[in-house]
């Protein structure tokens, strides 16, 4: 059975579900996958991923999140891969899906939450660790320090304050999931830590992740205050960063935790401390 490769577009997408079903993500209806699914952040590519079809009939589906950064002054295209399901009878074809995302021209490709069996089918083409370590800071450590800035999730507040390049972040990930927040200085409010988070509920236990920081050096500074915040307004105990996101500018207090299966990607431009974890499934998919 030959099937050949074609881009996920919206029009598929009724036919490209019932592959997405396999992977039971809690809380997203159909509706909302639809939406999401149709959401375009990037100006070159105007799909999702890429399917399998034999005949009429999708076999097989490599999600893709297509955006474009500028990051130190260039213009950089990342993919990020979720969601990547065969039918049994034709997973000898699999890898048709992967490299058509590998073909792509000048593509950084990341992959956040791979499986033991997909992740060792990415390190063969070259994929490297892009996180290994989440950074855990409990409530407790929220205790020491003054909150030093304005703190607000309000819309109107947020856009009001904005470069125009997180701007674009907040506009783009205006979504369900979603969730927002900035740290301003009293006095001189252009000088702002703008933070894009989501809460996550695992073992009966809440806990705030972040996927975005503008400004680490301010988030260090001002963390007493964010942790205060978490845990008053988002009703969570701790705070999980990607260690990656705050090398040089960590808060005291946290702990380390190491990833069950690393997160990965593959760039011949950017290293791991350049790529965030916006535009991917750890933002979009519900965890409570």
């Amino acid at each position: 059975m030959a099937a050949i490769v074609k881009k996920a577009t919206i029009e598929l997408f009724d036919k490209i579900y019932p592959l997405i079903e396999h992977f039971a993500v809690r809380g997203l209806d159909r509706d909302e996958w639809r939406r999401l699914l149709g959401c375009r952040w990037s100006t070159i590519y105007d799909h999702f991923g890429y399917v399998l079809i034999d005949e009429d009939e999708v076999v097989g589906f490599l999600g893709c999140f297509f955006h474009e950064r500028e990051i130190a002054g260039e213009i950089y295209s990342l993919c990020n891969l979720f969601c990547w399901y065969v039918l049994e009878e034709y997973r000898r074809q699999s890898l048709l899906l992967l490299l058509a995302v590998l073909n792509l021209k000048d593509m950084t490709v990341t992959s956040l939450t791979p499986s033991l069996e997909a992740g060792r089918v990415l390190e063969r083409f070259k994929f490297a660790p892009l996180e290994c370590c989440l950074k855990i800071f409990p409530f407790f450590t929220s205790f020491a320090g003054s909150a030093g800035a304005h703190l607000s999730t309000d819309p109107a507040f947020i856009s009001s304050r904005l470069k125009p390049e997180d701007m674009v972040f907040f506009n783009d990930h205006d979504l369900p999931n979603c969730h927002h927040l900035i740290c301003v200085k009293p006095g001189d409010e252009k000088d702002y830590c703008y933070l894009v988070f989501n809460k996550i509920r695992k073992k009966h236990i809440s806990f705030t992740q972040v996927y975005y920081i503008s400004s680490p050096r301010l988030f260090k500074r001002w963390f007493p205050g964010i942790q205060r915040f978490f845990l008053t307004k988002n009703h969570t105990l701790f705070s999980v960063i990607d260690k990656r996101l705050v090398v040089d500018h960590c808060p005291a207090g946290g702990f380390d935790y190491t990833l069950r299966y690393p997160r990965l990607y593959r760039s011949r431009n950017l290293t791991p401390t350049r790529i965030d974890n916006l535009y991917t499934e750890l933002l979009f998919f519900k965890k409570t």
